[in-house]
């Protein structure tokens, strides 16, 4: 599974910073909250829900949490935190990410400083000011997955803009991403020619028989018209060579 962030890369030499969107892989990766109230408790969701590694420290937790600690879905680690920073490093040092979301500004700062000093990439709860990456609001549809970032200014304008582009991205879509994968995937081995391979891949995209069929949920049926379509391409480009 792929966890979606804004990526803040910082050259601490020049003070300027560049801003990636990237999916990131965390399944099976050691990730750390600290904070074991609602808002680390959304965090922890979020982090299983894409198949993360997930520990909790805090000196209380929610009962959600606590429940999936004694389940053994998340390791919680009941312990107060202070601003002192090898305490803090031995807790980062191993994690992929870090979230900070705790009530307690001062040490979500310290968080945040040992986590860079650390080189583990870390985002402080509705503290933009002081996070490697933030949380966007994210929809999916199949392997389509489109996430809202606004900086950290707003969530709610994440969460609106989330809504009216989910409208817009049907499950049509989704089926014809598969036929566009399974057809990619085949022009590679049957087409040499870079531009007749996109160009194909373009009509299959606009093909009505095969837009058709997906809208009747006749994903197989659409995936060999597409095949036919590659084969005509591939015996065109021979004819030419």
């Amino acid at each position: 599974m792929i966890f979606v962030g804004l990526l803040r890369c910082t050259d601490w030499k020049r003070n300027w910073r560049i801003k990636l969107l990237i999916d990131l892989r965390v399944e099976g990766k050691k990730t750390l909250v600290i904070g074991g109230g609602t808002l680390g408790e959304r965090k922890v969701k979020s982090l299983m829900r894409h198949q993360a590694e997930v520990t909790i420290i805090s000196e209380s937790f929610t009962q959600a949490l606590r429940d999936l600690g004694a389940q053994g879905q998340v390791t919680l680690v009941e312990q107060r935190l202070g601003n002192e920073a090898t305490q803090l490093r031995n807790h980062i040092r191993d994690s992929m990410l870090v979230f900070a979301a705790t009530n307690d500004p001062d040490l979500n700062h310290q968080v945040s400083k040992v986590a860079r000093e650390s080189r583990v990439i870390v985002c402080a709860v509705d503290m933009p000011e002081i996070c490697d990456f933030y949380s966007p609001a994210v929809f999916q549809r199949g392997s389509i997955r489109v996430g809202i970032c606004t900086d950290g200014k707003s969530p709610i304008i994440s969460k609106v803009l989330k809504e009216r582009l989910s409208a817009e991205v049907t499950e049509i879509d989704s089926l014809s991403l598969e036929v566009q994968h399974h057809a990619r995937e085949l022009a590679k081995g049957k087409i040499n020619d870079s531009t007749v391979r996109r160009d194909t891949l373009y009509q299959i995209l606009n093909d009505s028989e095969i837009n058709g069929k997906l809208k009747s949920g006749k994903l197989e049926e659409a995936k060999t018209v597409a095949e036919t379509l590659i084969q005509a391409a591939s015996q065109t480009q021979s004819s030419d060579d």
